[in-house]
């Protein structure tokens, strides 16, 4: 009966080690897995399935430059960047392989965390005014914003005025000197008027095959008109003020419109899309903009 014992209780002793090794095993390697693919990242996709199959994340980026699907592709051996990615320092390797393998030690996460940018409000000074080209704000890079709060309120209640005041329909935050990813619109462009639209952080999903060429006007471009070529619609993601996520099909004129404030939070502008015998017929007219700009740094 002692032996009877015994082979039971072995034969219980190699169960338990044997599904302790298989647990072990299975959380090593989801923990791989889990750290070399990044999650939520939007495929490359160019065929209707794969519009449909993958979806669009905020963490992606999307070009307005292409008249094409810009959906964005990450590689999954991309490292995050901060400063312990560095070839030639022997920590980076270090703590790069064992974030990979889930094995940060709290010493190394409390460096990332100090070394990580903290989110802050977006800044800006009152009262706004139009920044005309070729101030550098226009063509500076635009960060996204981070903190939703009464200070992001006020400052898309500030560009609204302004943009009536001048009697326009759109305003991207670098026409004021405010250098991040946010616009205003209306397509009314009159208060009480229209619907009022407030889109942070705005990325383009997919725009339509059909183009069309109509005359645009630009605040930073005071008395400038000229046709630009554009896609005739838009499907875009965005956040409003309170930082909610969400969806929006625009067409005709409203997508006109989003498509030229988007350009701008890009640094792009609408003569950059017009052809070259359309500049032409301006050139004198952006020239006399250039010649009349002083103060600080021309960005042509």
């Amino acid at each position: 009966q002692n032996s009877k014992i015994m082979r039971a209780y072995t034969s219980h002793l190699t169960f338990v080690f044997a599904a302790r090794r298989a647990s072990t095993s299975y959380a090593t390697t989801s923990t791989s897995t889990s750290s070399s693919t990044s999650p939520g990242v939007a495929s490359r996709g160019r065929s209707k399935t794969s519009v449909r199959t993958y979806a669009f994340t905020p963490s992606s980026s999307a070009s307005a430059t292409s008249a094409t699907s810009t959906y964005s592709s990450s590689s999954s051996s991309s490292p995050v960047k901060n400063n312990y990615y560095n070839g030639n320092n022997k920590k980076s390797s270090k703590v790069v392989a064992n974030a990979r393998k889930g094995m940060l030690f709290n010493s190394e996460m409390d460096d990332i965390r100090r070394d990580a940018k903290p989110a802050e409000p977006v800044k800006f000074t009152l009262p706004l005014s139009i920044k005309l080209y070729p101030s550098k704000c226009l063509r500076a890079k635009n960060e996204p914003v981070t903190v939703f709060d009464d200070n992001l309120k006020e400052l898309s209640k500030e560009m609204f005025k302004i943009m009536y005041e001048t009697v326009g329909c759109g305003l991207a935050a670098p026409q004021v000197g405010v250098n991040y990813r946010l616009m205003v619109y209306n397509e009314a462009g009159a208060p009480g008027e229209g619907k009022e639209v407030v889109l942070v952080n705005p990325k383009i999903s997919k725009f339509s095959k059909q183009k069309d060429f109509f005359e645009e006007g630009c605040l930073s471009f005071p008395k400038i008109y000229a046709e630009v070529e554009r896609p005739m619609g838009v499907k875009i993601e965005a956040q409003d003020v309170e930082g909610k996520k969400f969806k929006m099909t625009l067409e005709g004129f409203e997508a006109r419109v989003f498509q030229h404030e988007y350009d701008h939070l890009d640094g792009v502008l609408f003569h950059d899309r017009m052809s070259s015998s359309v500049v032409g017929n301006i050139r004198s007219n952006l020239d006399k903009l250039i010649e009349d700009f002083s103060g600080e740094e021309k960005a042509i």
